[in-house]
């Protein structure tokens, strides 16, 4: 899950002198664990090496403490904690730590797991397994079944905002105990075509998911979750409790010289993001993946590791538990929580489980998880494991996806926006001006601000750093394919005309200087009023400098409170600023009324005055007119709700 906002944005990382005060001595044992268990192999000194490298960098510095677990079919090659929780207790490899987006794996592979035993069907529309009904907003001619496969991928068509969740919680009390009811009434919407590119859920899909366990089992998710997957897996002390603060480690923020508490919120969507457990835990449910001995049923175990949809971009794709991922030539199917707070991996060739965590949501700390990763998959090659594999030149092949093609292959020409921002609300803003991408044709290449993509197998374009694609899906919506990109970027849409940064930016810019121009005027009028002369220069105040000051405020405002988190590089504030939130979100409204109100009124008394006006002033007010009415149009597409 990102957590609610930006999470953190990942820095470099200086070395820290100093840490042996802060470390245990190399090789010493967690008081829950040791360095090697008596399964690890011979060459285990050369990774715990490597990972203790890695630690003595974050630990002390970016992070108080940090936990990983590297597993095999026999059991751990490493199990080791370092530090202490950002307080007087130490962490340990039994200390359950909130992992955010690490719990879709437990509850995809309770979904799979339900699904092999025949009592949840995974290809029935999700009406029928959820009992929950989205709103659907998609073209009529997009309107296919949205099944419980396109929830485990990704490829649901579903929107969600991205930095504004719009009602979050309260507190632990507001915690829906089941999911359905929840759902029912604040239900997921469906905006895009089902099937034709990746685009992650952080919250929505796997909520669903679990309201479909709810509904198939009779018990509320957490049970049907330790019943299933976690108790056979043995990860005992593994939970999706309805706040998380109150059974794990709280996460911490560097404060001065310190850490100061920055809990996580509790969320509706526990399914998504609700999973506390232990290092522990994840090594007994990794080494259930990698051994393949029964306790996670085979087939589960087969879907949960085998790649199931690979986008036509030839990029990496998703197995229903995983996200595909390549490192150091090893591949590596993977999950990340909160942008590097928690990450769950297995290397499925070399029969490799890895499990890292921070208690910190702090930048600086987030490369330590996926950096163990790397280094993993790095001494999985060097002693022989598993074998380097290049990646190929155009891309990987392929994979439709287990559902029915939906889609084909077309030339990406033209004007595209990315989904990372919901399409309403006052997201809206940032999408418009964030994110356009022009694709353009010069011969068979095809070109994106200064990268040329050269035809390639496959049906795709290619440069030495990615490759592109594009989908024409049901309804007609042409969809570019970046193979290059995150998760949440690698999927754009058509760029309506209308919310074109080409179109919208110039009407702001000629909307603010309108508006500028109109409150000048008046403040040349009231300063002419003020030193007895009235006659001339300005026009006193009205409903045209009501509008005007109106503009400049949600220009200025419309789209600072979601982009806050971005620019000051924190959002610790957001999971309790339900209130604040939802009341800037009624004031842009007003405001957005009130100025709609103030400019019709303007036109009114324009029009009153028209054949008082000279030829010039007429011209003047005429482009003043259509300018502000375009710029109204716009502001009121920043306030629709969400």
């Amino acid at each position: 899950m990102r957590r609610w906002t930006t999470g953190a944005l990942t820095t470099a990382l200086l070395a820290v002198p100093g840490l042996g005060a802060v470390l245990p001595a190399p090789g010493t044992a967690d008081p829950a664990g040791a360095p090697g268990g008596p399964s690890a192999a011979v060459d285990a000194g050369d990774l715990a090496g490597r990972v203790e490298r890695l630690a003595a960098a974050h630990v002390g510095r970016s992070t108080p403490g940090a936990v990983v677990a590297v597993v095999d079919a026999d059991g751990p090659l490493l199990l080791r904690a370092w530090g202490d929780t950002g307080g007087p207790a130490p962490l340990t490899t039994g200390s359950p730590l909130p992992v955010a987006s690490v719990s879709k794996v437990v509850t995809a592979l309770t979904a799979l797991r339900l699904h092999h035993d025949g009592v949840l069907d995974l290809d029935a529309a999700i009406t029928t397994s959820t009992g929950v009904a989205p709103v659907d907003r998609r073209d009529p001619g997009a309107r296919t079944p949205v099944t419980g496969r396109h929830l485990l991928t990704h490829h649901s068509g579903l929107t969600e905002p991205l930095l504004m969740h719009p009602d979050p919680p309260g507190g632990p009390g507001d915690v829906a105990p089941l999911l359905g009811p929840w759902l029912r009434e604040q239900p997921p919407v469906l905006d895009r075509p089902a099937g034709t590119g990746l685009h992650y859920s952080p919250l929505a899909g796997h909520a669903l998911l679990g309201a479909a366990i709810e509904r198939a089992t009779g018990l509320p998710f957490a049970e049907a979750a330790r019943a299933l997957v976690l108790g056979p897996a043995g990860a005992t002390t593994a939970d999706f409790p309805a706040d998380p603060a109150s059974a794990a480690v709280v996460p911490v923020v560097a404060d001065g010289d310190g850490w100061s508490a920055a809990p996580w919120p509790a969320v509706h969507e526990r399914p998504a993001a609700g999973l506390t457990w232990s290092a522990a835990d994840a090594a007994a449910l990794l080494q259930a993946l990698v051994a393949d001995d029964g306790r996670i049923p085979v087939p589960v175990v087969s879907e949960a590791l085998a790649t199931a949809v690979r986008p036509p971009h030839g990029g990496p794709g998703h197995t229903q538990v995983f996200f595909e991922a390549h490192r150091a030539g090893v591949r590596v199917v993977e999950h990340a929580g909160a942008n590097g707070v928690a990450w769950a991996a297995v290397l499925p060739e070399a029969g490799l489980g890895v499990f890292a965590a921070v208690p910190t949501d702090g930048a600086d700390a987030m490369p330590f998880a996926p950096g163990v990763v790397d280094e993993v998959a790095g001494w999985a090659v060097a002693s022989g494991r598993v074998e380097a594999r290049e990646r190929p030149p155009h891309g990987y092949e392929a994979l439709p996806g287990p559902w029915p093609e939906q889609t084909r292959v077309v030339d990406p020409v033209g004007v595209f926006q990315e989904r990372l921002f919901a399409d309403r609300g006052p997201e809206r803003a940032l999408r418009t001006l964030s994110s356009r991408v022009v694709v353009g044709r010069d011969g068979d290449d095809l070109v994106i601000g200064d990268r040329r993509y050269a035809p390639a197998p496959g049906n795709r374009w290619c440069d030495p750093a990615g490759c592109i694609a594009g989908v024409r899906a049901d309804g007609g919506e042409v969809h570019l394919l970046r193979g290059d990109r995150a998760m949440l970027e690698q999927t754009l849409v058509p760029a309506p005309w209308w919310s074109d940064r080409a179109v919208v930016g110039p009407v702001l810019v000629a909307g603010v200087l309108v508006a500028l121009t109109v409150l000048g005027s008046a403040v040349r009028a009231g300063w002419r009023r003020r030193r007895g002369n009235p006659a001339g220069g300005g026009s006193p105040a009205g409903p045209g400098t009501s509008w005007a000051a109106l503009t400049l405020l949600l220009v200025v405002a419309g789209p600072l409170l979601p982009v806050w988190p971005l620019l000051t590089g924190t959002a610790e504030w957001v999971p309790s600023a339900g209130p604040l939130v939802r009341t800037w979100q009624v004031a842009t409204a007003a405001g957005t009324v009130a100025g709609t109100v103030a400019g019709l009124a303007s036109a009114a008394l324009l029009a009153a005055r028209w054949n008082r006006l000279g030829g010039r002033r007429r011209w003047t007010a005429l482009f003043a007119l259509v300018v502000g009415a375009a710029t109204q149009a716009v502001l009121v597409t920043w306030a629709w709700p969400v």
